[in-house]
């Protein structure tokens, strides 16, 4: 019995391999299918915040279409006639669909916060932990590719609990409100209601990966987001009540960004009386770190791969 070999099954590659395009997205893609895998977070974390956006949609949406044609309850606050009495209830109702808005932001920034770090604060000292950066940057994949793919799975969990929600409350008030009055007359809110909710995300999200980078262990990176987020706001408020000055208030990473999502959507009461650039830059300088600290640890992991 003798062995023959099929060499018709064994050709040579002819031309060359084209360059892998957009690695970050298949780094993104992967992480998404695997943290999908597990239901209960996702339950947990989104769906009370998608509960509270269909709850003050359909608040807004009361406000335009149960209280259309009632008028001011003032006399003599309505304008001249049917005309004036419509046109000043439905100043007011563009009032109170702001104020809805701005009171949801507020919810949201918890709802980030819960999301982000659970989904984001061990994906850089998970993958060094358990080796996994060793077959990354094998693939090739540049720090930069590893550091957007990380980036776009956490900032795609925050946009889910955040952007997404206020991209619906925003919809129905357009589309709730007499002739799109809404869209007309406080176009400012709904561009500002969605900056807000991508910096809230953006800087969380970097603060979760600085975190990460320097922690050992997921549940040493979740406790340290918790730690320094929540107890920047403690120690914030802590001296804010015991010096009498609310600009103590800035040492919290959450009242700056409330501080932002007053100003950045013309809210009509604001809690904080301090310059809002401030508040932008102290957040950016967070982000800024926490970007430092995870280029600071990709270099080092690269190194050793």
């Amino acid at each position: 019995m003798t062995a023959t070999a099929h060499t018709e099954i064994y050709r040579r590659l002819k031309g060359s391999l084209a360059p892998v395009r957009f690695p970050a997205a298949h780094l993104w893609r992967a992480r998404m299918q695997v943290a999908f895998k597990r239901k209960l977070p996702l339950l947990l974390l989104f769906v009370p915040p998608w509960i509270s956006g269909v709850v003050f949609s359909f608040v807004v949406y009361s406000k335009f279409t149960l209280e259309q044609g009632l008028g001011s309850p003032i006399p003599g606050m309505g304008g001249a006639g049917p005309a004036g009495s419509m046109a000043g209830a439905l100043a007011g109702q563009l009032i109170q669909v702001h104020d809805q808005i701005v009171i949801f932001t507020y919810v949201s920034r918890v709802f980030a916060l819960l999301a982000i770090a659970w989904f984001g604060a061990g994906l850089v000292c998970e993958d060094q932990r358990a080796g996994a950066h060793l077959l990354y940057f094998s693939r090739p994949l540049s720090r930069l590719d590893y550091f957007f793919g990380h980036f776009l799975t956490i900032a795609s969990f925050g946009a889910m609990v955040t952007v997404g929600p206020v991209l619906l409350i925003g919809l129905v008030a357009v589309f709730s409100s007499p002739d799109y009055a809404f869209l007309f007359e406080k176009w400012d809110v709904l561009l500002g209601s969605l900056g807000y909710a991508s910096l809230n995300v953006l800087v969380l999200s970097m603060i979760a990966l600085g975190i990460s980078s320097l922690a050992s262990r997921k549940s040493y990176a979740l406790a340290g987001v918790f730690a320094f987020i929540l107890g920047s706001d403690s120690l914030g408020a802590m001296l804010a009540g015991t010096q009498g000055d609310r600009d103590w208030s800035m040492l919290g990473v959450l009242m700056n960004l409330r501080r932002l999502a007053d100003w950045m959507m013309n809210a009509n009461q604001s809690r904080f009386d301090w310059n809002p650039w401030y508040s932008l830059a102290i957040v950016l300088g967070l982000a800024a770190l926490g970007g430092l600290l995870v280029a600071r640890r990709l270099r080092r992991l690269e190194v050793v791969a």
